[in-house]
C-alpha cells in the first residue's frame, strides 16, 4: 500500500468518529480524572513489562499504579509461571517488598516477619500458635489477574476481569500475526517525570502532524508529505478500543553521512509485521508499540504513560533491539539512543506546555484534523470508557 496524498481521507473512511470540536476537561479536570482512576485504570488491561524481566524462577519485579494506589509484585515461582500479586503482607496491610527488582525465593515482611514464597503462599507466621482460628492456606498475597501476549505482560486490577486480555486485544493480536519479539532486547531506557496529564502526553505522541515543525532539526523527512509541507499517513485502523496508524519513509528522502555509517552495519535477520515503514499501536489505556523498519533491520520502542495527579505523569519508554555482535551494530545502536533522546528532550517540553495552555481553560475544545483522527477516536473510547459524555 503506498501513500495516498489527499485530504480528509479518514474522516470519509470512519464517518462514526465525527469531526466536530472534543473537550479539553478530561487532560485538566480533577473529577474526571478521579473517575477515570476507577473506570479505566481498574478495569482495563495494563501493560507492565515483558517476560524477560524475569528470565529465571525467583526472578521479580515491583511496578506501582499510583493512579490506582496499587504496588504490584510479579514474580516468576520455583514451578516457571509468572504471577502478579498485590505487594501488601496479608497480616496488617504493610507494604511487602520495597525493592524494584531483584532474586528471592521468599518475601519477608518488614514488620512483623510473615513469610510468603514467590508463589503468593504464606509459608510462616511468628508465633503462630498466639493466633485465634488462623488460616494459613487462605492467607497468600492477593493475586492480579495476569496474562501474557507475545511476552508482554499485562494486568487486570479488577478482581473479576470482563474481558480476557485476547478479547481485549481483539484484532490487534491479528495485526502482530507472525510476529517475534523473542530476539529484541531492551537496550536503553528512559523514565522522565512530566508536569503533563498522561493523555496530553500519549496524544502529542499519537499523531506526525507536528513532525516537519516540532522535530525539524532532528527527522525532517520522516514521513511522505503534501506539497512537502504536511504528512499523509499511509493507513489508519482501529481495532475496538485500539488504534494503529502507520506512515511511509520518503523515497527520495536524503541521509546524513553518518545515518549511512550507523545504519549500514546492522543485521538483517529479524524483522516484524509492519504495515507501513513507522507503525504506532495505541493499547488503551496507556501503552504504545511503535515498530520501525530499518534499511537492514527492525527495531521497537515501547511507551508506558502512568498518571500520577491529573497533572503528573510518569512516562516510560523502553528501546528495543536484536542485540549487537561488532562495533559497527554497537555504534549504530548508541546513534540511534542519541537520535531519540534528541526527539525525546522536544517531545517533552511540547507536553508540559501544551498542558499548561490547557490548565488556563482558554480553550474548552481540541480541533483536530484528519490525519489526527486516531486521537478522536481514542477520547472517543475514553468517554464510552468513562461513562461520560462531554
Amino acid at each position: 500500500m503506498k501513500t495516498v496524498i489527499a485530504d480528509k481521507r479518514w474522516a470519509t473512511k470512519y464517518p462514526e468518529v465525527g469531526t466536530g470540536p472534543v473537550s479539553t476537561e478530561p487532560n485538566i479536570s480533577p473529577e474526571l480524572y478521579a473517575i477515570e482512576r476507577e473506570q479505566v485504570f481498574r478495569r482495563c488491561w495494563l501493560n507492565i513489562g515483558r517476560v524477560d524481566r524475569l528470565p529465571a524462577p525467583g526472578d521479580y519485579f515491583v511496578e506501582d499504579i499510583e493512579a490506582c494506589n496499587v504496588s504490584v509484585l510479579v514474580t516468576r515461582g520455583r514451578d516457571g509461571v509468572i504471577r502478579a500479586f498485590h505487594n501488601v503482607c496479608t497480616h496488617r496491610s504493610n507494604h511487602l517488598v520495597w525493592d524494584k527488582e531483584g532474586h528471592a525465593n521468599t518475601f519477608v515482611c518488614g514488620f512483623h516477619c510473615w513469610v510468603f514464597d514467590n508463589e503468593g503462599k504464606l509459608r510462616n507466621i511468628t508465633d503462630e500458635s498466639n493466633f485465634h482460628d488462623l488460616d494459613k492456606g487462605k492467607l497468600g498475597l492477593k493475586p492480579i489477574a495476569l496474562e501474557e501476549w507475545h511476552g508482554f505482560l499485562f494486568v487486570n486490577l479488577d478482581p473479576e476481569p470482563q474481558w480476557t486480555l485476547r478479547e481485549y486485544l481483539g484484532g490487534i493480536v491479528d495485526e502482530m500475526e507472525g510476529g517475534d519479539f523473542g530476539p529484541f532486547e531492551r537496550i536503553y531506557q528512559y523514565r522522565v517525570e512530566e508536569r503533563a496529564n498522561w493523555k496530553t502526553a500519549l496524544s502529542a505522541q499519537n499523531e506526525l502532524y507536528h513532525v516537519p515543525f516540532q522535530h525539524r532539526a532532528t527527522i525532517p523527512e520522516f514521513a511522505v508529505k503534501k506539497d512537502g509541507r504536511y504528512i499523509r499517513l499511509q493507513d489508519v485502523r482501529f481495532h475496538g478500543k485500539h488504534s494503529i496508524y502507520s506512515s511511509e519513509a520518503p523515497v527520495e528522502r536524503e541521509r546524513m553521512p553518518i545515518d549511512e555509517v550507523a545504519y549500514g552495519r546492522t543485521r538483517d535477520e529479524h524483522r516484524l509485521p509492519l504495515i507501513g515503514d513507522f507503525d504506532f499501536y495505541t493499547i488503551f489505556p496507556n501503552f504504545a508499540i511503535l515498530i520501525v523498519r530499518g534499511a537492514e533491520a527492525d527495531s521497537y520502542l515501547t511507551y508506558n504513560f502512568w498518571p500520577q495527579a491529573v497533572d503528573e505523569t510518569r512516562w516510560e519508554i523502553g528501546m528495543y533491539f536484536v542485540p549487537p555482535q561488532n562495533a559497527g551494530e554497537s555504534l549504530a545502536l548508541e546513534y540511534a539512543k542519541c537520535q531519540v533522546r534528541d526527539i525525546l528532550h522536544e517531545d517533552i517540553i511540547a507536553h508540559e506546555e501544551v498542558q499548561s495552555g490547557l490548565a488556563s481553560r482558554a480553550n474548552p475544545h481540541f480541533h483536530f484534523q484528519d490525519e489526527e483522527i486516531q486521537i478522536r477516536h481514542f477520547h472517543e473510547v475514553w468517554e464510552d470508557t468513562c461513562g461520560v459524555s462531554l
